[in-house]
């Protein structure tokens, strides 16, 4: 028999990740959406291990890491619980393992949101609870009130950190309005992918009441339920992202074609003849 040589795909290596680790990844997850705020305290021990189908230890071993991040703090005695003390979750702690991911590839995350954040928009436009929208007045609440914050000289890593944090939660308020849980998925993963680049980039911005302002109009966008404002105002806001962090990075960022120009059909002559036809419906239609 002859020789086969080995495929030359290279796999990637697995990043493996502990229960509690998952664990806790759900509990902040929670608390990046806003659905969990500071000061709130979480369900008991023995509650919380009920939602999250986990065991008590394991729960336990999460919410060690949780306290060593300094999210939640235990606080002992009758009036006493798991109480959450920031929301400014660490890149460690803010997703489950996904594959290495290059500097380098930052330009593919940004195209991708390009491609992905307009639609999303819209469609949330279209389908949004009164409840979803107040999900994102409350991000952009966060926003203002951050980017008012009295400062000296540049943006410290934590004013940028809250602002990335409103801003996580708009995207994410605006994903869940289009009542897809597929959509939520990627567009958590969009936002762990690109958060160091918008903490970064806040940091770079000439005015942070910029991010504010973007958040705003898209808003407003979303609220009148108009495509093409809607599409300008998501352009806005990732082309403000993308100014500042070619500041940081001195790379312009890459602006390929979305899409292609619609080829003219060509039907051929005896498919114009059927195309004239009435068509007939069967029952089973």
């Amino acid at each position: 028999m002859a020789r086969i040589e080995p495929t030359r795909f290279v796999f990637q290596p697995v990043q493996l990740v502990r229960p509690c680790e998952i664990v806790a990844y759900r509990i902040t997850e929670a608390i990046r959406a806003g659905d969990v705020g500071v000061g709130e305290r979480l369900p008991s021990e023995q509650k919380l291990s009920e939602q999250l189908g986990v065991s008590r230890p394991t729960l336990r071993e999460a919410i060690k890491l949780l306290v060593h991040a300094g999210i939640v703090q235990v606080v002992p005695g009758s009036a006493g619980g798991l109480f959450v003390i920031s929301d400014a979750v660490p890149l460690g702690l803010s997703g489950l393992p996904l594959p290495e991911s290059p500097i380098e590839d930052i330009d593919s995350a940004m195209e991708a949101r390009r491609l992905f954040e307009p639609h999303v928009a819209r469609m949330a436009a279209l389908h949004a609870t009164p409840a979803d929208f107040e999900r994102m007045r409350s991000a952009v609440a966060l926003s203002e009130h951050t980017s008012a914050l009295p400062r000296k000289g540049r943006v410290s890593n934590d004013v940028a950190q809250r602002m990335t944090v409103a801003s996580t939660r708009f995207n994410i308020a605006v994903a869940r309005a289009t009542q897809n849980s597929i959509i939520v998925q990627m567009m958590e993963v969009m936002m762990r992918r690109m958060e160091l680049v918008r903490v970064l980039a806040v940091r770079a911005l000439p005015d942070i009441t910029l991010s504010t302002q973007t958040l705003k109009n898209s808003l407003l966008a979303i609220e009148s339920g108009d495509a093409a404002s809607i599409d300008r105002a998501t352009a806005e806001r990732i082309e403000i992202l993308e100014a500042a962090w070619q500041r940081v990075s001195g790379k312009a960022p890459q602006h390929r074609k979305l899409s292609a120009e619609p080829a003219a059909a060509v039907v051929p002559k005896e498919q114009h003849a059927v195309s004239r036809r009435p068509r007939k419906f069967s029952s089973a239609e």
